[in-house]
């Protein structure tokens, strides 16, 4: 009898103790459960509130930037004088204005057929065209190169290859050598207005880049 009640005693000491350990085992994970929620809350607000501040210090509207011409230089606009608007130099070239009031515009007086305007040229450069007779002096036709800033490259001239005192248009050539570290420029003819006055003076102008 008395081997009965102390099995009993026994098997309710397990059973107690393997409830304890249980009850135990459920708030400690809770406990950690909750320390982790913490530490991820705290995180995730470090992180929110470094991202804020970065945004802060970072944030530039485009837009915001306009110079005083109005052109966006966040975008990548700049002011053309000669062209009187924003624009994009990569997109759109901006040609240097070059005796803009003497510019011959209609009707046609001189063509050149090569090199075209945006071509890439190397020396020795052959001009090809044709103008009009009266753009001529004893058969000579004035070329000159220059960089996109102005600055004389060389300074030469082109042959008539038809008779040159004619009031048609008069085929020419020319070869111009050349040195520069300019990656682009200008081919200037020139009416060779040898005696004539200034106000009969005119050329046109055509924008090329230098294979350097």
């Amino acid at each position: 009898m008395k081997k009965k009640y102390f099995l009993i005693i026994i098997a309710a000491a397990i059973i107690i103790s393997a409830f304890v350990l249980r009850i135990n085992q459920i708030s400690n994970n809770h406990i950690i459960g909750d320390v982790n929620q913490n530490s991820v809350n705290i995180v995730n607000k470090q992180n929110s509130n470094t991202l804020d501040s970065d945004i802060d210090k970072n944030s530039v509207l485009v837009g915001d930037d306009k110079d005083g011409y109005g052109c966006i230089l966040s975008a990548g606009y700049s002011w053309c004088e000669s062209k009187e608007k924003c624009l994009r130099i990569w997109e759109e070239d901006c040609p240097l204005e070059l005796q803009k009031e003497n510019s011959i515009k209609t009707p046609v007086e001189v063509v050149v057929v090569s090199p075209l305007p945006g071509d890439v040229v190397t020396s020795p450069l052959e001009v090809k065209g044709r103008a009009l007779g009266n753009w001529f002096f004893e058969a000579i036709l004035p070329l000159k190169l220059i960089t996109a800033s102005g600055e004389l490259i060389v300074d030469h001239y082109a042959q008539a290859e038809s008779d040159w005192m004619s009031e048609d248009f008069v085929p020419f050539t020319g070869v111009l050598e050349f040195s520069t570290e300019a990656s682009s420029g200008y081919l200037i003819v020139n009416k060779n207005n040898a005696s004539g006055p200034w106000e009969h003076d005119a050329q046109i102008s055509i924008p090329i880049k230098f294979n350097n």
